[in-house]
């Protein structure tokens, strides 16, 4: 009697379907790190070049040069590169812990574009260099107190035809959903708590703030009255 050769079932198309998804996710996972293990390109960041190490002119005194124009009632415009370079100075760049032998805080950053801002920090791990951004925005709304002032995460889209989840800044190359950043926000709040007063002359006392490409223009005139009631400035 011949032997029967039993036949093994071949795989449906569901299963191939699954192994197909598989195979995107990881390879999507694998990319995201890859991207995310790879620091953001910072040649283009006001400061950065070797020749704006050394301003041609003595630098400003941030601190001073906001309470003046508070004082004065006059508008004043940081541009990136100063804005840079005086972080350089003022920032104690230390890290701390277990991992400080391996670990170091480099430099923090502000890159500047239309309503937007990115504060970057940069880290170097072991010997590489490493990234991360947040994006963040100016809401300015009247009171009867008076403007107030809010720093907020930009949200700004991905894409067009992808405006949810929004962005909230980049890991390495990568951008990032906003939701993300919880596990950095520690980092940029102990960076933000080193410079309350001039969080607290820049914004809270500034009665309007425009980030424009490669500047922040602050001013802190208040809005005059017109005679149909309506505030202008």
């Amino acid at each position: 009697m011949a032997n029967e050769v039993e036949k093994k079932p071949k795989g449906g198309c569901f299963g191939k379907l699954v192994g197909l998804f598989l195979f995107l996710v990881i390879g999507g996972l694998l990319a995201g790190l890859f991207f995310i293990t790879q620091a953001q390109d910072l040649s283009d960041l006001g400061g950065f070049a070797p020749a704006a190490a050394s301003p041609a002119s003595p630098p400003r005194d941030l601190q001073t040069v906001l309470k003046k124009s508070i004082e004065g009632n006059y508008s004043v415009t940081l541009s990136e590169t100063e804005l840079n370079q005086w972080l350089k100075r003022e920032l104690e760049l230390k890290q701390g812990g277990e991992l400080a032998s391996w670990v170091s805080l480099k430099r923090v950053w502000v890159r500047l574009k239309e309503d937007v801002a990115e504060v970057i920090i940069e880290r170097e791990i072991a010997g590489r260099p490493f990234t991360i951004s947040m994006f963040v925005q100016v809401a300015q709304t009247e009171t009867d107190k008076g403007t107030a002032t809010q720093v907020e995460l930009h949200g700004g889209v991905f894409h067009e035809s992808l405006p949810k989840p929004t962005r909230g800044g980049r890991f390495g190359q990568l951008t990032i959903p906003q939701g993300f950043l919880i596990l950095v926000m520690p980092d940029f709040q102990k960076i933000a708590s080193l410079f309350e007063p001039e969080i607290e002359l820049g914004f809270q006392q500034m009665n309007r703030i425009k980030i424009e490409n490669k500047r922040l223009v602050l001013d802190p005139g208040k809005p005059t009255q017109s005679a149909d009631g309506m505030k202008s400035f």
